[in-house]
């Protein structure tokens, strides 16, 4: 009697098996080379880039260590091998090879492993074709990389290697916004980093920041007159959308204040021009300007890019950079899209929950692939699993250079494909559907969310 029960049990337990298999779409054999293929071929919208001009790269160092611009010099600090005094002498075009190799070598060989690190050893093996970086190939990978450097090589790198299709440069001088994307065929549209209005604690700041429009103010509706002039005067040039960073220096939660409240602390600034208010003295200007910021780009209906989750460089604070702050800016401005950028590392929960629960506000996860390729592909799953697909974009370079973009490219594919393949595996997806939701994840989603209009 107990064999003939267990018999059954067994018979039940295959029976629900076969049940389950055949709900689960069990993938063809061969899914994974082809989702990896797909996303291989897909060409990128990069939604997110520091680029400086072709011109200002060429006018750099071409050696080793222009590998290390950006991101790897946080991670050569944080190892305690090398000081940022020390590396700016590293930049010079003075300084010998030999030196520099001596200078980054031990901190080099500590955060190798770092995904920053990776990113620079993709970049050496593919662009280069150098398979590491150390005592022995240092020199004949600077060789490589100044005979690449010549007119013409953006395009090389981002459009045919990278095959990118149009990125978002961030533009931080509004007066005269550098020609990048006249360089090679890559659309490249501006985003204005409108953090100059929000970032001052003391008068006299705010004026040296403002100065060069030509318009004075001494009153609080005068400075929203020269902010409405310089936002229309950028809407003019073609900008694309507005982003702010201001989370290196204070909290992403923003208060709504009352003229009245912001008056007065504009007068005391103005009455202590000397003196360097504390962040909380100064926070109902700053909320002030900044909701005054959003409503601009709700006029003009231009999306939002908000730096949230780690800062690079050192010696940050983080809890500055948790999305959850910015939730009383998504239930004032309903019409306006926020971009949350770099999956909030680390607090990606925050940020699916926030949006799933807001309309208005989207999940852009540029850089995070360079940040954790590990993290990346977690939460990348999670917002799958939590958000609209409309609603994610996962690839942004979030680099000075177009070397560093293709790393970061590279790496952004790849982490999306890994989370497709395991999606797929485990029959969540089906494998037409992951290569839908790579094409919306690395293209399709970005182009509507940012309203872009390719040409050429």
């Amino acid at each position: 009697m107990v064999t003939f029960r267990a018999y059954l049990i067994i018979l039940s337990v295959l029976f629900i098996q076969a049940l389950d298999a055949q709900n689960r779409q069990l993938p063809i054999p061969g899914y994974e080379q082809r989702i990896r293929q797909s996303v291989n071929a897909i060409r990128l919208i990069d939604t997110h880039e520091h680029l400086m001009s072709e011109a200002e790269a060429l006018a750099a160092p071409a050696d080793f260590s222009c590998l290390f611009t950006n991101y790897q010099q946080s991670d050569l600090i944080s190892s305690g091998m090398i000081s940022e005094k020390v590396y700016n002498i590293l930049k010079g075009r003075e300084t010998k090879l030999e030196d520099k190799w001596d200078a980054v070598k031990e901190g080099w060989e500590n955060m190798r492993t770092t995904a920053y690190g990776r990113s620079l050893l993709i970049t050496a093996k593919d662009l280069y074709g150098i398979d590491d970086l150390n005592e022995k190939t240092y020199r004949d990978l600077s060789i490589r990389i100044r005979a690449a450097h010549q007119p013409g090589y953006y395009e090389t790198i981002l459009k045919q290697q990278s095959k990118i299709d149009a990125c978002l440069i961030m533009e931080y001088n509004t007066t005269s916004p550098r020609e990048v994307e006249k360089e090679g065929n890559c659309n490249f549209r501006r985003f204005f980093v409108y953090d100059k209005y929000c970032s001052f604690f003391g008068y006299n700041k705010m004026r040296a920041r403002l100065s060069n429009y030509g318009i004075e103010f001494s009153t609080l509706p005068q400075l929203e007159l020269l902010i409405d002039s310089v936002f229309a005067m950028d809407v003019r040039k073609g900008i694309q959308g507005a982003k702010f960073g201001v989370a290196y220096y204070r909290t992403l939660k923003f208060d709504e204040v009352n003229r009245e409240t912001a008056s007065a602390t504009f007068e005391k600034l103005k009455a202590n021009p000397d003196h360097l208010f504390n962040f909380e003295e100064a926070k109902p200007l700053q909320d002030f300007i900044f909701f005054k910021l959003l409503s601009l780009c709700e006029k003009y209906k231009l999306p939002v890019q908000i730096h949230t989750g780690l800062q690079t460089g050192s010696g940050n604070e983080i809890t500055n950079a948790n999305p959850t702050g910015l939730a009383r800016a998504f239930f004032k401005f309903p019409n306006v899209k926020f971009c949350l950028l770099h999956a909030s590392y680390p607090y990606g929960g925050e940020l699916a929950t926030l949006a799933k629960n807001f309309p208005n506000v989207y999940i852009d996860m540029a850089w995070s692939a360079l940040i954790s390729p590990s993290y990346t592909r977690r939460y990348l799953q999670e917002f799958i699993e939590t958000v609209p697909i409309n609603k994610i974009m996962a690839f942004g370079g979030d680099s000075q250079t177009v070397k560093g973009a293709y790393g970061a490219s590279i790496l952004a594919r790849e982490t999306v494909s890994s989370t497709l393949i395991q999606m797929v595996r485990e029959g969540y997806l089906s494998e037409a559907e992951g290569l839908i939701v790579a094409a919306k994840l690395l293209r399709e989603n970005a182009i509507k969310i940012y309203n872009i209009r390719l040409t050429g």
